[in-house]
């Protein structure tokens, strides 16, 4: 006899908690039943939340947000972390990724509250250790013949996808907010496509479809994250993404071949005289790094500004909250040119200052429009899973963000 709970009546908040208690193991139909059932409810939620939130929401008051943190006190956990990390091959890198993600997101503060860092540093390292092996033994395979190479890529490649939502699973449910949790909803399939097919199709449009790409990754990423029982939604504009491609490709085009003229320039003077002509090898070679960096510079600083000042606008919070961005592209442009001169200049030793520094900019220039939605928020009692997946994607170098 089926003794199965019949599910289908049962609300949001009943599921997660259902699932919650629910062991996985004894009952892994039951489990995946529910898992069908929860992301079906935060679609619909998703999907009324936004039709009925510019109707019954009403705005309470405009947030800035805030970052309280400072240079100086960063700079000595960092190079705390960095020292233990060194004299323990490693091992204390766990403990120094959550330090550091517990400090600068119990800085950051938006109508009064702040964030808050909960992964434990042995999730990390358990992850960490798992990732490892997992790198070495993909680096042997394929050094065996290219075959085995061939094979191994094309399995990370399939399996991306689905470190990648299983990552960011992880890292939204360890940050959370007035004592609610972030969570992502994202799934393989469309997982798939958007980091996969979408790029890969891009080859044929000589890469111009490439921001149509971007765009969707965006918006898979901000429309599966959910806050609590409410979920994010957001309907991003393929032209802005265009034109936003577009001109940071054109005036990295213009900067390149004006480096590379008067680098060339450069060269011919230093080689008419052969005494000189060790100095000018060099002096190229410092040119070229110095424009690589600069031309990339130019193109992330262009690309980015629209880009978020974009996003924000079109995203909201079911019944919580709305966002904005002021951010120029000229301000964020000498805010990443000077950290880049000042990482190059301190050997690296500037990294604090660049992270807090870089941090403020952007929290200066975000405001959250607080909705009388925010106290009615829900815990949801989705499962936090481990950070293996998250540190897997990190060893293969599948991370992912917005922008």
């Amino acid at each position: 006899m089926d003794t199965t709970p019949d599910y289908s009546a049962y609300s949001y908040q009943e599921l997660c908690d259902a699932r919650a208690t629910l062991d996985e193991a004894l009952y892994p139909e039951r489990a995946k039943q529910l898992d069908e059932l929860i992301a079906s409810h935060a679609e619909h939620i998703s999907e009324e939340s936004s039709q009925v939130l510019d109707k019954e929401s009403t705005f309470l008051r405009k947030s800035p947000v805030n970052f309280h943190g400072s240079a100086k006190e960063f700079f000595s956990i960092w190079i705390v972390n960095l020292l233990l990390s060194i004299v323990t091959l490693g091992i204390y890198s766990a403990w120094a990724k959550v330090r550091t993600n517990r400090y600068l997101y119990g800085n950051l503060e938006i109508d009064g509250h702040r964030f808050s860092y909960l992964a434990e540093p042995l999730q990390i390292l358990k992850g960490r250790i798992i990732s490892a092996i997992l790198l070495v033994g993909y680096i042997l395979a394929i050094s065996t013949s290219p075959i085995v190479a061939v094979v191994m890529a094309l399995a990370v490649a399939i399996l991306s996808p689905w470190l990648i939502c299983k990552g960011m699973q992880f890292g939204m449910k360890m940050t959370s907010y007035r004592n609610v949790r972030f969570g992502f909803t994202g799934r393989y399939g469309e997982a798939f496509l958007v980091f996969l097919l979408f790029p890969f199709l891009t080859v044929f449009t000589l890469y111009l479809a490439m921001p149509w790409a971007l765009k969707k990754m965006d918006e898979f990423i901000l429309n599966n994250t959910t806050y609590g029982d409410k979920a994010f939604s957001t309907e991003l504009s393929g032209g802005t993404y265009f034109v936003a491609g577009l001109a940071a490709g054109v005036v990295s085009i213009i900067t390149f071949i004006v480096g590379i003229s008067l680098i060339g320039a450069t060269a011919v003077f230093a080689g008419a005289k052969e005494s000189a002509e060790q100095a000018g090898s060099i002096s190229v070679m410092l040119g070229v790094f110095i424009l690589y960096f600069l031309v990339f510079t130019l193109a992330s600083a262009i690309y980015s500004g629209m880009i978020r000042n974009h996003m924000y606008a079109q995203t909201r919070l079911a019944n919580v909250a709305t966002f904005e961005s002021n951010v120029t592209v000229g301000g964020f442009l000498v805010l990443k040119i000077t950290n880049m001169l000042a990482l190059v200049f301190s050997l690296g030793l500037a990294l604090p200052w660049v992270k807090t520094r870089t941090l403020s900019y952007l929290a200066g220039h975000t405001q959250v429009n607080v909705l009388d939605g925010i106290d009615s928020v829900v815990a949801s009692n989705e499962q936090i899973g481990t950070a293996t997946a998250e540190e897997v994607a990190s060893a293969f170098d599948l991370d992912v963000s917005l922008g």
